[in-house]
């Protein structure tokens, strides 16, 4: 098999970044309409998929930067795949589903990721795929006809791309000493903030990306200080 030829920790880095997709939770974001915005395309993908997680699996397995990169190019085209197979299924879905709740149910299921980025009390108890279902579940509905379309592949692949692109240049700090638990803080917030959204509150996409810069600017200056 092709994936025998990956090295343990490209697997784990592969493991870490396709978790979103067979969650659920990827594809219920692409038919909630959380993907809609270019802003949005970015915070979900320096969260959900090239967030603390991911990096620290890209740091504790290489040695130098240029090991770290290699690491981001053998996994690229599964994330890729993977991305663009979930992307095509999810128009069915969005004929198959009440929109409204597959949407509050989205939301919930970003809260519990945030939670335990955050690493708050009991979080860990919760699971997210159990919350997918479940709104998957409770909003189900029975379609007329099913028609088919491309129009989630472009915002699914192109989220994808973004979190390659991330891991890829946060590759260069993979010989340095960055504190990652201001990263996961910073995108458990992020997440709260779409979160939000996705409930009906109305919360500017630049204060997401404000709270994302801020996060990843305090983890250098931690790497700074040890030089």
């Amino acid at each position: 098999m092709v994936l025998e030829q990956l090295d343990d920790g490209a697997s784990r880095l592969l493991l870490v970044l396709c978790l979103p997709l067979v969650d659920g939770v990827f594809a219920t974001l692409l038919v909630s309409g959380a993907l809609e915005t270019f802003s949005s395309v970015l915070s979900v993908a320096v969260t959900v998929f090239s967030g603390a997680g991911a990096l620290a699996v890209l740091f504790s397995h290489s040695d130098s930067a240029e090991e770290a990169r290699s690491m981001v190019r053998v996994v690229a085209p599964f994330l890729l795949g993977g991305a663009a197979l979930v992307s095509l299924v999810a128009p069915v879905l969005e004929q198959v589903l009440v929109l409204s709740t597959m949407k509050q149910a989205a939301g919930l299921a970003l809260l519990v990721i945030a939670a335990q980025m955050a690493g708050l009390r009991y979080s860990d108890r919760l699971s997210v795929p159990a919350v997918v279902v479940t709104g998957a579940f409770v909003s189900l509905r029975d379609p007329a006809a099913l028609t088919y379309s491309l129009e989630y592949v472009v915002p699914g692949v192109g989220t994808a791309a973004v979190a390659l692109a991330t891991l890829y240049g946060a590759s260069a700090l993979a010989d340095r000493s960055l504190e990652l638990r201001y990263v996961r803080y910073g995108g458990g917030l992020v997440l709260s903030l779409i979160a939000l959204s996705m409930f009906g509150f109305e919360v500017p996409s630049e204060l997401s990306l404000g709270v994302l810069a801020a996060s990843m600017l305090a983890s250098l200056r931690q790497t700074t200080s040890y030089l």
